[in-house]
């Protein structure tokens, strides 16, 4: 009988660990941080959730930004990070929006306070199980800022031509 409990003791207890809950993923904010000559670069800033009670570790991710059923940006990388038991950390993705694109978004005339998007994104997790791919399907409205809107753009591009 001892020989017994002792058995489901152990089962139970390698039962637990072996269990692995895959990390919640909120879009925490998207938000443009620059414009240069290439595009606008937006970030987004992904709150990763692992609820585990050991660590988890990032090996990279992948993504495509959709801003008015257009896809703007698309991308992966490659990185190490670690998601420590019970807590939450951050990630930032940079994305890049093309001029040529925003051009076609700005051909929408979308209502720059409410211009919809979806981000569509993968990240890949190593456990003591192996690899998983947590998917994450956000869609929402966000606000264009002022000096990234048509009239700040303008303003942008005629100091940048103006400049000897």
């Amino acid at each position: 009988m001892t020989r017994l409990a002792l058995m489901a003791l152990l089962l139970l207890l390698t039962g637990c660990a072996a269990v692995v809950t895959a990390p919640t993923v909120q879009l925490e904010q998207l938000k443009p941080v620059s414009v240069d000559i290439s595009g606008i670069t937006i970030e987004v800033d992904l709150l990763v959730t692992n609820l585990n009670r050991f660590d988890l570790t990032l090996l990279g991710y992948s993504y495509t930004l959709q801003v008015a059923g257009l896809p703007l940006s698309s991308g992966e990388e490659r990185q190490t990070l670690i998601f420590p038991a019970g807590q939450q950390t951050r990630i930032t993705i940079p994305t890049l929006v093309r001029h040529r694109d925003l051009f076609k978004l700005l051909q929408l005339q979308h209502e720059p306070d409410r211009i919809p998007y979806r981000l569509i994104t993968g990240i890949q997790v190593n456990s003591p199980l192996g690899e998983k791919t947590v998917p994450v399907d956000h869609q929402g409205l966000f606000a264009l800022p002022e000096q990234y809107r048509p009239s700040g753009l303008l303003k942008y591009l005629k100091g940048t031509l103006s400049q000897p």
